[in-house]
C-alpha cells in the first residue's frame, strides 16, 4: 500500500478571489506542499499584501499575482493572458451575499451573483479544461456554501446560485470523467472572514459569535466559526494525489450545520 502522497512540487496552481480568508489560507497550504501559486484579486495593493503573506508563512514559496475581475469576461481574458499553465483551478471567488428581502433585490444584483459565482467558474474552467487534459494530472475546485444546500429565505439569491455551483461541479466532472482531470466542489459554512468581522462591528466577538449560532446555526455542530485553514485543509488534500479517487464529490466543511449529507 502506497504512503499518502500529498506532495505538489512542480505543480501551478490559480486560486481567484485569494487575498484573504479561505482563499489566501489555501493558497499557503498548497504552497508549503510545495506548489507554485498564483493568486488573484481585484486590488494590486491587497495582492501584494497576500503575497508577503504568504512567503512569510511559506518562508521560499513562489507566488505571484494576477489582477482581475473574474466576475467580467474582461476580467477573466486578464487572467488567462497572464497566466498561461496551470495544474490546478481553484473557482474561490464568489460570495458577497447581503442579507434583503427577495422581494428588494432587483435584476442587477442577480445578474452580479450569477456573474460572480457562476460565470466566473464557467469561463476559467472553459479555457483552462484543454490545457489539463494534455497533462498527466489536474484539478478543479468549485466553492459552493451551505446556503447552496439549505437557503435562509434573506440570501435567496446568493442560495440560489450556490445551488447552480453544485449542479455545475458535477457535470463538469460527468463531462471529463475518466480523464486525468478530477473535479469537487466544496461547501464552507460560517468561517472566520472579514465579512464576519465588518459585522461584529463594535461588539464584543464572542458574544456576536454565541449569538449567531443560537439565532442562525442552531443545528452547528461545530458551535463557532470555523478558522479558514479548516475549509483550506480539505481544499488542498482535494488537490494533491493522494485524492484519486475522489471525484465528482460534494464535500462539506460547514461545521455539520447541514442536517442532511
Amino acid at each position: 500500500m502506497a504512503l499518502m502522497n500529498l506532495d505538489l512540487t512542480g505543480k501551478t496552481a490559480l486560486i481567484t478571489a485569494a487575498v484573504s480568508g479561505i482563499g489566501l489560507s489555501t493558497a499557503q497550504g498548497l504552497a508549503a506542499r510545495g506548489a507554485s501559486v498564483w493568486i488573484n484579486g481585484r486590488s494590486q495593493e491587497r495582492l501584494d499584501t497576500a503575497a508577503q503573506a504568504i512567503r512569510e508563512r511559506v518562508p521560499g514559496a513562489e507566488v505571484m499575482t494576477v489582477l482581475g475581475d473574474v466576475a467580467t469576461a474582461e476580467g477573466c481574458r486578464a487572467v488567462t493572458n497572464a497566466v498561461k499553465d496551470i495544474d490546478i483551478l481553484i473557482n474561490m471567488a464568489g460570495g458577497t451575499y447581503r442579507t434583503v428581502p427577495f422581494l428588494e433585490l432587483n435584476d442587477e444584483d442577480w445578474q452580479y451573483q450569477w456573474d460572480f459565482n457562476v460565470m466566473s467558474a464557467v469561463r476559467l474552467t472553459r479555457h483552462y479544461v484543454p490545457i489539463l487534459q494534455k497533462k498527466g494530472f489536474g484539478r478543479i475546485i468549485f466553492m459552493t456554501s451551505e446556503a447552496g444546500l439549505v437557503t435562509p429565505a434573506n440570501i435567496v439569491d446568493y442560495g440560489v446560485v450556490k445551488a447552480g455551483i453544485i449542479r455545475l461541479s458535477r457535470c463538469i466532472a460527468e463531462i471529463f470523467s475518466r480523464t486525468n482531470v478530477t473535479v469537487n466542489c466544496v461547501a464552507p459554512g460560517a468561517t472566520l472572514s472579514e465579512w464576519v468581522y465588518r459585522a461584529c462591528g463594535d461588539q464584543d466577538f464572542e458574544t456576536f459569535e454565541q449569538h449567531h449560532f443560537e439565532v442562525n446555526e442552531g443545528t452547528s455542530l461545530l458551535g463557532k466559526f470555523a478558522e479558514a485553514d479548516d475549509v483550506a485543509n480539505l481544499i488542498v488534500y482535494l488537490c494533491t494525489p493522494a485524492s484519486n479517487a475522489t471525484r465528482g464529490a460534494l464535500l462539506r466543511a460547514e461545521g455539520g450545520a447541514v442536517r442532511h449529507s
